[in-house]
Parts: C-alpha cells; sequence; structure tokens
C-alpha cells in the first residue's frame, strides 16, 4: 500500500474561506519543485519559509491559516519540518544502516513517479563515473550541480525531479551524498557480509 500523508484532526476548527467549518486537515506530501517556489517566494526569514510551506502542506489560504490556533500551526509545522528534512525511508519506515549502499541501489519512492511515461515506484541509482563529476563541479550552482548529479545516476530527466516528493530528493540526495564522498571500502563492507 502507497505512503499517506497523515489526517491532522484540529484542536480548535476555523472558517473556510467558503464559510463552512473545517475540522480537520488532509496533509499533502511536499513536491521538490513547489518547495523551491515557495522557499523562493518566502525569502530567508524561517517563519516565513514554514508559513508558505504551510499553505503548500494543507492547501488552506493564508486566511484560514492565521485563524490556526498555535497548537495545531504547531503540529502542521512539525509536519512540514519532517517532508523538508526527512529521507523518504523515514516515512516508509526503513531502516538505513551506514555501509548499505552498493554499486546500484533501488531506492523506494515516497510517493510514485511519473517520468517518461511511466509510474515508477523506486528507482536505481548508480554510482557516478569521475567524468561525470568533473561535468557537475563546472555548473555555477549547488541547484543545478544537485540536480545534474541526481539526474545522471538516477537515469531521469532533470524535468522529473520536480515530481519527487522532498522526501524523495532528501533520500536521493544522502545515497547520491555517499556514492560522491564514501571510500571504496564503505560500498565492499556492505558486500563482503
Amino acid at each position: 500500500m502507497a505512503w499517506m500523508p497523515p489526517l491532522h484532526v484540529l484542536l480548535s476548527p476555523i472558517t473556510a474561506d467558503t464559510g463552512a467549518t473545517i475540522e480537520q486537515v488532509q496533509l499533502k506530501p511536499l513536491f521538490y519543485a513547489a518547495q523551491k517556489d515557495a522557499l523562493a517566494r518566502a525569502g530567508d526569514d524561517e517563519d516565513d519559509q514554514f508559513f508558505e510551506l504551510a499553505k503548500l502542506a494543507t492547501g488552506l489560504s493564508e486566511k484560514e491559516l492565521d485563524q490556526l490556533k498555535r497548537p495545531d500551526y504547531v503540529s502542521i509545522a512539525q509536519y512540514v519540518h519532517d517532508m523538508s528534512t526527512r529521507p523518504a525511508s523515514f516515512f516508509l519506515d526503513e531502516s538505513r544502516t551506514p555501509g548499505h549502499s552498493t554499486i546500484t541501489e533501488q531506492v523506494k519512492l515516497l510517493l510514485p513517479l511519473n517520468a517518461a511515461g511511466r509510474t515508477l515506484t523506486d528507482v536505481t541509482l548508480e554510482m557516478p563515473a569521475l567524468r561525470a563529476t568533473k561535468v557537475m563541479k563546472k555548473l555555477t550552482t549547488a541547484k543545478e550541480r544537485a540536480e545534474f548529479i541526481t539526474a545522471h545516476c538516477s537515469g531521469l530527466m532533470i524535468p522529473d525531479l520536480a515530481g519527487l516528493t522532498v522526501p524523495d530528493w532528501t533520500e536521493l540526495q544522502g545515497r547520491i551524498d555517499d556514492f560522491l564522498n564514501q571510500p571504496a571500502a564503505f560500498f565492499q563492507s556492505a558486500t563482503s557480509k
């Protein structure tokens, strides 16, 4: 069964823009491209960033969010924090131990990804060749470098990355970081047991 975001039952109901009463909020996953756009809109203020991400995660308007009692907002902010910082394995209750990676690795996605006319539930990562890392290092921004190497290692196209949930992006970055920075012994210990 596919992962589903939690339903948050409000401690204190609020009034929708339509006049209806909202007693619960079905939380939504954060997607990589939408999160980038929201953070750009918010600027550098952390409270503004969380507010923009809370709008994405709840589907509530600014006026509706402003009615939330602080405990409800703190619960939603915790969900946003986890969505923004935790890998997919956290939500899927899969633990990852050091040395887990191998030369290629299947990474289970939190939510299916539509890419190149296919629906993917996992992505196969492959270690990058040295020439790929040389190309990556020539790119101007950290974002460009991360997107290039993620596409290279996953076989996805850069536009496909926008459809990843933020936890899926975070999971892939952790695995790719191992590929880029760990010595061969890290991987050999995983396969020699």
